[in-house]
């Protein structure tokens, strides 16, 4: 009687067990979306809840805005495309709308917002913003397990230096803080720049809005005029010089002429046209320069911008934040993604079963 050898069984424990990315077919999602669905859906809604629950404990938010219009001068200036660009009608130079986000993001702007007396809600007055941001910190929970009081502050050393802003940690957090209250942004088309703030109260909102507004004009304004400015003050220091001047010349032309009344000789001619010469000349400069100084004065006023403002400041009545549907959307998002990614690679296996495939 022959004996077959037993044939040993094929080995398909680790094919089984292996995965190939390529070989998922659409039947396959549809599968593992009917296991899992159910546990998807109910950590979204949960998320969702918690999402929604946790925008009660923010503080609600109230966001004042102005709108503003700039026009640059007169009937000899440019169109906003040439402000755009930079430029007036002459090619003069000017401060670009896209720089006016830039100033109120400034230190020295910073400092003016914490400067500035406001009123809350309850017409309760503060001295500056200062004191009603420091009235609204409130400590964190775990502030009190983490800050030593035992611990000495550091000693801080300011540079005193003109044209050098030296600033204290606590002092650059404040500027900061105070900055981050607004935000500023210009229309490019139309050119109308928006202002807004928005704090914890809305009378404070708009009155941060407001003081920005005026800083905002009062740079610019500084900025076009001050050029104009420095040349009428210049012209106005050369108008005191020439009529200095012009009063000595006829002086002493008079003077000679009172001195020399009966004499006849040719000297005597010849010194009296020379100070007849420069009363001459120190009159005509004068004269040209009090029109040079005139023209100044206009071209100062001409120069400086107009800001026509569109929708006035208005004290917020409903709050612009928190948006609980945004919040509970976000966490039912993020709780979904995170249950998938914990399918993916806790319950399934997902790159185990890629590296087995890859080495196989």
């Amino acid at each position: 009687m022959i004996s077959h050898p037993e044939k040993k069984p094929v080995a398909t424990e680790s094919k089984e067990s292996s995965f190939n990315a390529s070989e998922i077919r659409f039947i396959d999602i549809i599968l593992f979306v009917g296991r899992y669905i159910k546990l998807l859906m109910l950590v979204a809604v949960a998320a969702v809840v918690a999402g929604v629950a946790y925008s009660f404990t923010l503080q609600k938010k109230y966001e004042a805005k102005v709108s503003l219009l700039p026009e640059y001068g007169t009937s000899r200036r440019g169109s906003f495309s040439l402000l755009g660009a930079g430029l007036n009608g002459d090619g003069a130079e000017k401060l670009q709308p896209d720089l006016y986000p830039t100033i109120m993001q400034s230190s020295p702007f910073g400092e003016y917002l914490l400067k500035q007396p406001v009123v809350d809600k309850d017409n309760k007055s503060y001295k500056t913003l200062m004191d009603f941001m420091r009235a609204q910190a409130k400590p964190g929970l775990l502030s009190g397990l983490f800050s030593s009081s035992s611990k000495a502050p550091a000693k801080e050393v300011k540079l005193k230096r003109e044209g050098i802003l030296s600033y204290s940690l606590s002092e650059q957090s404040n500027i900061a803080g105070a900055i981050s209250l607004l935000s500023a942004e210009v229309d490019q088309k139309s050119g109308v720049i928006m202002i807004s703030a928005e704090t914890v109260d809305p009378f404070v909102s708009a009155i941060v809005v407001e003081a920005a507004q005026k800083y905002l004009v009062d740079y610019v304004e500084d900025y076009r005029s001050s050029k104009a400015s420095q040349r009428e003050g210049l012209l106005a220091d050369r108008v005191k010089e020439a009529k200095a001047r012009l009063r000595t010349a006829e002086y002493a032309l008079q003077s000679y002429r009172d001195q020399n009344r009966n004499i006849f000789s040719n000297t005597a001619k010849i010194e009296e046209q020379r100070l007849q010469a420069e009363y001459i000349l120190s009159e005509s400069l004068y004269s040209d320069l009090v029109r040079r100084y005139e023209q100044a004065k206009v071209t100062v006023k001409e120069e400086r911008p107009v800001f026509k403002v569109l929708e006035p400041v208005k004290v917020p009545l409903v709050k612009s934040s928190p948006k609980r549907l945004r919040i509970g959307l976000i966490w039912g998002f993020l709780g979904g993604f995170f249950t998938l990614l914990y399918i993916l690679l806790v319950k399934e296996k997902v790159i185990q079963k890629i590296v087995s495939g890859a080495s196989e």
